[in-house]
């Protein structure tokens, strides 16, 4: 006979089974190109470090999915009448959530392993690579480096998603909150170690306690100036993870029916609505006006993250960046293209999320608002946000700054950066109106976008074969900037057709109704 936790545990698998496919697949997709695309040499060393930046936004998407998932899927009353302690359920859920992250890497250790053993019976030769990473690493062994470094980064960024976004109504305010959280968290400490320490620098000490409290904050003790702080920073670290996973335990499922409404309060004043403004005279106003309100607190947490991000530099080495104005200003681009894709993704599924919702989906589809416009409004209104918040401020730093800001505004790269953010935007609609659940669009967003961009290359090389274009630099496996720019462009407008056509004809995963 099952137990409770075996109930709990299947529940859950059932939950995450392709969650952990998905991933797996993303993880894979990073390995594989890595292993077609890169320098010999850097392949083992580039994969730890892609692998781990690829982890940080799906532990985050899953963390989301254990904080507000069942409130988004209308289930927690059900989970709440239970015969189960709603402590079980939350510590289940952390569980099959550490797997569902930790067996990708463990299957992309596999993968990569298996892949050189097999090209090497091909002829082709990594021994240098495996020398060249594992000459300075932590273990002496690049998988045991790959699973020492990705898995902790891992389970540091779900258990901060999920401990901060814990009961929200759904995984888009749940993300807001959880990136508004870490952010100040982060500020709160650059100000305590300024406000402790100015006009002094910050000593390394301070900063390495002080850092090990933040998402994967034990990453910068890996530094030779901070490697003698790494013992007790750790331990710091795992005190910080384990507070916040006992603070979700405790608060999973403590939400009040909120659908319960005395008929007292229910009572309207007849005065009341004297204050709302007049309604507003076209559709299009109408829709542009609800999105902008929907997304443009989405973009404002991004940029507060970027400020967090930005201001735990400055704890690092506030010295060296303020005597350098252009290294600040590059700085600060770096940081805002990184946070920028995340935004792009939660940005994008917002713009259609609620939307898709049973209730909300047979509403709207029943006023007099055509399916064309309401689409198009809300697309290009939530894009224009996004675009405008995140690089408005941006360029005010670079001409405040950078002596030289056009250098950086013209660089190839430069170009590529922005259809790389309208991409993932397109991608994460588009999947949002299919299978109509953020965490799932989340991942399969990425695929999305890196499918696109191959598919992008692979033309631009069939083109070269055939002599449409000039035969030099058509390599996929040696992109120039402008065929990732037509990889990413393909990707967004595929995207942008999918999207539109799924809400016109309500495409997409009936299920949840």
């Amino acid at each position: 006979m099952r137990t409770i936790w075996h109930s709990l545990a299947w529940k859950e698998w059932h939950e995450h089974k392709w969650k952990l496919v998905a991933i797996t697949a993303v993880l894979w997709g990073v390995a594989a190109l890595l292993l077609w695309a890169a320098e010999m040499r850097d392949i083992f060393a580039m994969a730890i470090a892609f692998i781990t930046m690829c982890i940080v936004p799906l532990a985050v998407f899953v963390g989301l999915g254990a904080a507000a998932g069942e409130r988004t899927r209308n289930t927690l009353p059900f989970l709440q009448s239970l015969p189960v302690p709603m402590w079980q359920a939350a510590l289940t859920k952390l569980l099959v959530g550490f797997a569902t992250l930790f067996a990708p890497i463990v299957l992309t250790v596999g993968f990569l392993y298996v892949c050189r053993i097999g090209l090497g019976f091909a002829g082709v030769d990594y021994t240098s690579a495996v020398h060249f990473v594992e000459k300075n690493s932590l273990t002496g062994r690049w998988y045991f480096d790959l699973l020492l470094i990705s898995a902790p980064v891992a389970a540091s960024f779900f258990i901060w998603a999920a401990a901060t976004g814990v009961n929200r109504k759904d995984e888009v305010s749940a993300g807001a909150v959880a990136l508004a959280v870490m952010a100040g968290w982060c500020l709160l400490l650059v100000i305590a170690g300024y406000l402790l320490y100015f006009p002094h620098a910050v000593p390394a000490w301070f900063f390495a306690t002080a850092i090990s409290t933040a998402p994967a904050g034990f990453l910068p003790l890996s530094d030779s100036m901070y490697l003698r702080f790494l013992p007790i920073g750790a331990g710091i670290a795992v005190v910080t993870h384990l507070v916040l996973a006992t603070w979700y335990v405790r608060r999973f499922g403590r939400v009040a029916d909120l659908e319960i409404r005395s008929p007292q309060v229910a009572v309207r004043d007849s005065n009341r609505a004297g204050w709302l403004p007049s309604p507003r005279a076209s559709a299009f106003t109408s829709v542009a006006w609800k999105q902008f309100r929907e997304s443009g607190p989405l973009v404002l947490v991004g940029l507060a993250g970027v400020v967090g991000v930005v201001a735990l530099y400055l704890l690092a080495d506030s010295e060296q960046l303020l005597s350098r104005p252009d290294q600040f200003a590059e700085m600060v681009a770096g940081v805002s293209v990184v946070v920028g894709f995340f935004v792009a993704i939660v940005v994008g599924i917002g713009v259609c999320l609620g939307d898709v919702e049973p209730g909300l989906n047979t509403f709207w589809r029943s006023r007099p608002i055509n399916a064309d416009l309401w689409f198009w409004t809300k697309y290009f209104t939530g894009m224009l946000v996004l675009l405008a918040a995140m690089y408005g401020p941006l360029l005010v730093v670079l001409f405040a700054f950078h002596p030289n800001p056009f250098s950086v505004l013209f660089r190839p790269d430069s170009r590529v950066i922005p259809l790389a953010h309208i991409a993932i935007f397109a991608a994460a609609v588009m999947m949002t109106c299919l299978v109509r659940h953020a965490v799932y669009a989340a991942i399969l967003s990425l695929s999305v976008v890196y499918l696109g961009t191959l598919a992008g290359l692979g033309l631009w090389f069939l083109a070269g074969l055939l002599h449409l274009v000039p035969l030099r630099s058509v390599f996929p496996w040696e992109p120039s900037d402008a065929q990732i720019a037509f990889g990413m462009a393909l990707s967004f407008v595929t995207s942008t057709i999918v999207a539109w056509l799924a809400t016109r004809y309500d495409w997409g995963r009936k299920s949840r109704y």
